[in-house]
C-alpha cells in the first residue's frame, strides 16, 4: 500500500531504477516477438534493427555494444512511434505484456538516461516483484503491511506463512485481467488463477481468525473491453447480460461463494480502481473494524 500513499528516499528511488529498467526490457522484448511471429513488421529496416537490437540488449554485461542506454532508450521510442505498438496493446488477446506498458514505452528515453531516478509514479505504475513490509500509524494503532507484488502471487508456498495470525488480508484483484493469460503457466486467465488462489487463501487454517478485503479494480478499463470482448467468451457459464455492472456482480458473487461457512470471519468488498489513492481510507476502515470485532471478542464483552 505504501506506493499509493507513501513518498521515498532518493536511495529507495534509485534502487527502483534497475526494476524499471527490466519491466522496460521485458515488455519490449514480449512486443518484439509479437511483431514478428504474427508477420506485422517490422516495416522498415532502421526498425528491424531496434528490434535486433532490443532482443541482444543487456542490462547486466560490461559490453558497451550491447548495453547502451541511450541506443536502448531511442529503439525502444522508435518502435512506440510505429503503429504497430499501439495496435498490439489495444488487443491483448495477441500479446501479454503488463497493463502499464505504455506508460514506460511512452518514457522509454527518460528512463534509459543515464542519470534517471525514478519518480513516485513510476513506481506506482511498476510492477514490482517480492514481497514489500511497511509500517505506518493510524491513531494510536501501528499497522504492519506486507505487500506482495506481481510475480509472486501465483506461488504461494513462498510467502502464505508469513500472514499466518495476521488481523486481515487485502486480496486484489484486476476485473480486466478476464481475458488475460497467465504467460508461462497453464491455460488459464489471470482472473481464473485469482480465484483459485482467493480459495487456497480464504479456506487456510492458518486464517481462521483473519479477516478478507477483497479489492476488485479497474472497473472502467473492464467496462470498456466488455463491448469488444463479452464475459462469457471466457467464462461460458455466464449467462447475464454485457451490462458492466452485471458482469462486475457476477465476478463477485464468484469470489464469494468461496467463502469458508457461516462462523467464519467477514468478508469485505471494494470495487475500484487500481491507482485511486482513496482506496486507502476505505481499507483502513474496514482495518479498524476488524480490529475493534477481534477486541471485542477477545475481552469477551459479547
Amino acid at each position: 500500500m505504501r506506493i499509493y500513499h507513501g513518498t521515498f528516499t532518493h536511495e529507495e528511488l534509485t534502487n527502483f531504477r534497475e526494476v524499471i529498467r527490466r519491466i522496460l526490457l521485458r515488455n519490449s522484448r514480449s512486443i518484439v516477438m509479437a511483431i514478428r511471429s504474427q508477420n506485422l513488421g517490422p516495416t522498415t529496416r532502421s526498425n528491424e534493427a531496434n528490434c535486433e537490437y532490443i532482443m541482444n540488449y543487456r542490462i547486466d554485461t560490461d559490453s558497451p555494444e550491447l548495453s547502451s542506454l541511450p541506443k536502448f532508450g531511442r529503439a525502444v521510442q522508435d518502435l512506440w512511434v510505429e503503429e504497430i505498438s499501439p495496435m498490439l496493446l489495444d488487443d491483448p488477446s495477441r500479446l501479454t505484456v503488463d497493463d502499464n506498458a505504455a506508460y514506460f514505452f511512452i518514457g522509454a528515453q527518460r528512463i534509459a538516461a543515464e542519470e534517471y531516478v525514478p519518480s513516485s509514479e513510476d513506481i506506482r505504475h511498476a510492477a514490482e516483484r517480492g514481497i514489500m513490509e511497511t509500517y505506518f500509524n493510524r491513531y494510536r494503532s501501528s499497522i504492519r503491511v506486507l505487500q506482495i507484488y506481481r510475480g509472486q502471487e501465483w506461488e504461494p508456498r513462498k510467502w502464505i506463512h508469513l500472514f499466518e495470525g495476521v488481523t486481515s488480508i487485502i486480496f486484489y484483484a484486476s476485473l480486466s485481467d478476464y481475458d488475460k493469460w497467465v504467460v508461462d503457466r497453464d491455460e488459464q486467465t489471470r482472473l481464473h488463477k485469482s480465484f483459485i488462489l482467493f480459495d487456497a487463501v480464504v479456506n487456510s487454517v492458518g486464517f481462521h481468525r483473519t479477516s478478507i478485503i477483497l479489492l476488485l479494480t479497474d472497473k472502467a478499463e473492464f467496462g470498456t473491453k466488455l463491448h469488444k470482448v463479452p464475459l462469457a467468451q471466457y467464462f461460458p457459464e455466464y449467462a447475464g447480460s454485457t451490462d458492466v455492472d452485471d458482469c462486475v456482480a457476477y465476478i463477485l458473487r464468484r469470489f464469494v461463494s468461496l467463502k469458508p461457512p457461516s462462523g467464519r470471519r467477514p468478508l469485505y468488498s471494494h470495487i475500484t480502481e487500481t491507482r485511486d489513492t482513496q482506496i486507502l481510507r476505505l481499507v483502513i476502515a474496514s482495518v479498524e473494524d476488524i480490529i475493534l470485532q477481534n477486541a471485542i471478542e477477545d475481552s469477551n464483552i459479547l
